[in-house]
């Protein structure tokens, strides 16, 4: 099924040292659905999991009156204040955009779930062109306020999701708070990846933990958010952008014209399979736990670029076949299944340095982007105890994100250290900056891969 899907697979090195321990081997997968899938119109499935707890009737935006009331909501002590708008009424705004876009066709179903300490389908899977619906259930989330339990209204929007074969599935899940079921929300995500519906996880405020939505992001193939009041830095959204940031995700949804990727890897004796991450266009990490291994979806119009990584053991110099590949997939907008017959990766293992020294510079820059991360995880542990360390873990990064381009996370990384060298620490909102930041929007590296001549391309050309 090579007709619908463009594949590059591009190992780091093509030699390697032989008689040399340790060694870790880079390789890019690049995938494009070819301009005849690109065509078709996947039917997509999106569920808005929306925290109403108290907390998010805070105000975030306009103008206020205080009335010198305060009442405890959720642990904490708020002013209660007249005027502005809250958190729900910006979700409840940029919700109603959606609907009213024009963007979305019969063939765009939406459904709604709310979560406080209980959760309820407030709308089930809806076609889109039923606004009047819609409109009704969205304006329903005021009705609603108590605690937070996440894992319950992710459970809603799996029971509504699991079954929906050949349609684009997706949960954006929205929340500004802690979860008393963290425990809960872990283990449901491998059932939301298992089944390939990956969690847009958008987190708002600095009391929400954005470890746990970036492991439901991670572990989907989803993508993650950082919402601020006023305005937005570096990889920040501003809450004032929310509207047309979900329209903006729902249209890349529509877009994936190829879903649920499910990747094998068979190694040969003495090699290991250690990671795979999606590079480009947003980063997340899959768990090695299911094989074959849940990837996520690739849009029309543009790359998906996974990096897998290998460690070895010694090898003596020969050209070997250490590792192969094979790849399913869905095309929901044809209703069939394709499939990437097993691709060998074989390597020449040769003495002594000369031939082992070059390396695919692309390949390198994305094993880096997704490098960055790491660093930025391993600085904000340690900040407040060795903040010294932490800004040489930061500069690092900065460094690394600067020679790639990424615009976004280098404004936020500079905020970071300039926190750090006044107040020697990284406060929490900071610390959300740059860890989810880092899984945000990566930059594209290295050439398209139809930009690059196929064999047949290049013999009719040259003639031979």
């Amino acid at each position: 099924m090579l007709d619908v899907l463009n594949v590059a697979i591009t190992p780091h090195r093509e030699f390697m040292p032989a008689d040399a321990a340790g060694q870790k081997l880079f390789l890019m997968l690049k995938l494009r659905p070819k301009r005849d899938v690109a065509k078709t119109r996947p039917s997509t499935a999106f569920t808005f999991v929306i925290d109403t707890s108290g907390s998010m009737y805070e105000v975030v935006a306009g103008d206020t009156t205080p009335t010198g009331v305060t009442f405890i909501q959720d642990g904490q002590q708020y002013n209660q204040v007249t005027g502005g708008k809250t958190k729900i009424d910006i979700v409840i705004e940029s919700l109603l955009a959606l609907v009213r876009s024009g963007k979305l066709g019969a063939s765009d179903r939406v459904a709604i779930v709310q979560f406080d300490d209980t959760a309820s389908q407030i709308i089930g899977l809806t076609p889109a062109t039923q606004a009047s619906q819609l409109e009704d259930a969205i304006s329903q989330l005021r009705n609603f306020s108590g605690g937070t339990r996440m894992g319950l209204g992710l459970s809603r929007a799996l029971d509504m999701l699991g079954d929906q074969d050949m349609s684009v599935r997706r949960t954006l899940l929205f929340t500004d708070g802690q979860t008393f079921d963290e425990d809960i929300c872990r283990d449901i995500a491998s059932d939301f990846a298992a089944k390939n519906i990956p969690i847009t996880a958008l987190g708002v405020g600095e009391d929400f933990k954005e470890d746990l939505l970036t492991h439901l992001s991670d572990s989907t193939g989803g993508s993650l958010l950082y919402v601020v009041a006023g305005n937005a830095i570096g990889t920040q959204v501003s809450i004032l952008d929310l509207p047309g940031k979900i329209i903006e995700e729902y249209s890349q949804a529509q877009q994936e014209v190829i879903t649920n990727l499910a990747l094998t890897v068979k190694t040969v004796k003495g090699v290991e399979l250690t990671r795979i991450v999606r590079a480009y266009p947003t980063q997340a990490e899959f768990p090695l736990t299911q094989d074959p291994y849940s990837i996520g979806n690739a849009a029309a119009g543009d790359e998906t670029i996974f990096i897998l990584e290998f460690s070895m053991e010694n090898r003596p110099a020969s050209r070997v076949r250490i590792a192969q590949l094979g790849l399913t997939y869905d095309i929901p907008g044809q209703n069939r299944r394709g499939e990437l017959p097993p691709q060998n990766l074989v390597i020449q293992f040769v003495t002594g340095q000369g031939g082992a020294a070059q390396v695919d510079q692309e390949v390198m820059d994305y094993v880096q982007q997704c490098n960055i991360s790491n660093l930025v995880n391993q600085a904000t542990k340690i900040a407040d105890r060795d903040p010294q360390k932490a800004e040489e873990l930061l500069e690092t990064a900065r460094r690394m994100t600067v020679r790639i381009g990424n615009k976004a996370m280098e404004e936020s990384l500079n905020d970071a250290q300039q926190e750090l060298r006044k107040t020697r620490q990284i406060s929490p909102g900071t610390r959300k900056t740059v860890k989810m930041g880092a899984k945000g929007k990566t930059v594209k590296m290295g050439s398209d891969i139809e930009d690059q001549l196929s064999e047949e391309e290049m013999r009719k050309l040259t003639g031979t």
